[in-house]
């Protein structure tokens, strides 16, 4: 029997990179997962979101495994889709007891001045607005049934800061004090509110921004990649999604039921250094 054996979770931008390995790992391990995504592009950012195909073939994956899965189209920015997405979870599976706060979006290394205010509403929107809605319309339920546990994806930039990183390294720094804050409202209630801190990960959007910065400094993707590789992780070696995801079933899971309001900074050791 799986450690998640009948329990009910969402994951926000689940149709590709972090999220669907977050989805896919919470399954394995027995939950039914409800995999929300936008599904449509974000402008201004450098590269696109997850794809309807996408989500689908995760939900198919999913179920596979012989466990429920749906996808759900909403914009977490915006309170009417996250309300009705927390309620259809509701209405498709009878309770939440998991929720991971995923979707998140960043933009090419700029400098603070020339970001433009719809960039800086946009990452802010989604990382941190977005962390909020979906923890303002799922936890009444968790409060209502007494348990549940609060996953949500910081950044290591969110606690030291990155170089032309101004509003995704605010948003994420936002998104590890409300972690902090939450937890402490939430213990009441037997519930548990962490977030994971990953480095560098070979995701979608970490692939998409280092391409266009790689073509904006003229040298090849792959060097630049590499390079990142030996900059933020002291092993020399990539951090991949599941890295994260092994510690998102963690905090999941009733192993993690004393350990409340921390970050889990899964970066290659980067933060050791």
């Amino acid at each position: 029997m799986g450690r998640l054996e009948g329990k009910v979770a969402i994951v926000t931008g689940a149709a590709h990179g972090m999220g669907a390995s977050h989805a896919i790992s919470l399954a394995r391990e027995g939950a039914d997962v409800a995999l929300v995504d936008i599904r449509q592009d974000i402008p201004d950012v450098g590269y696109p979101m997850g794809t309807e195909e996408e989500l689908n073939k995760v939900a198919e994956e999913i179920r596979a495994m012989g466990r429920r899965g749906i996808g759900i189209r909403c914009d977490v920015r915006k309170s009417d889709d996250v309300e009705r997405m927390a309620q259809r979870v509701i209405d498709e599976f009878g309770k939440i007891d998991i929720l991971v706060n995923n979707a998140g979006v960043a933009a090419v290394a700029t400098p603070l001045w020339e970001i433009t205010e719809e960039q800086w509403d946009t990452i802010i929107g989604v990382n941190l607005k977005g962390t909020f809605l979906c923890c303002k319309y799922v936890l009444p339920h968790m409060i209502k049934q007494q348990s549940g546990k609060v996953i949500n994806i910081g950044s290591i930039w969110g606690r030291e800061g990155g170089v032309g990183s101004g509003p995704y390294s605010a948003s994420k720094g936002g998104v590890h004090n409300l972690t902090h804050s939450l937890a402490k409202d939430c213990a009441p209630y037997n519930i548990n509110v962490n977030a994971v801190g990953p480095g560098a990960v070979s995701t979608p959007m970490i692939q998409g921004l280092t391409g266009v910065a790689a073509k904006w400094a003229g040298i090849n993707e792959e060097e630049l990649y590499g390079t990142l590789c030996r900059m933020y992780h002291i092993f020399g070696r990539e951090v991949l999604p599941q890295d994260v995801s092994n510690a998102v079933v963690f905090l999941a899971s009733e192993e993690s039921r004393n350990i409340n309001g921390m970050v889990i900074y899964v970066d290659g050791g980067h933060l050791s250094a």
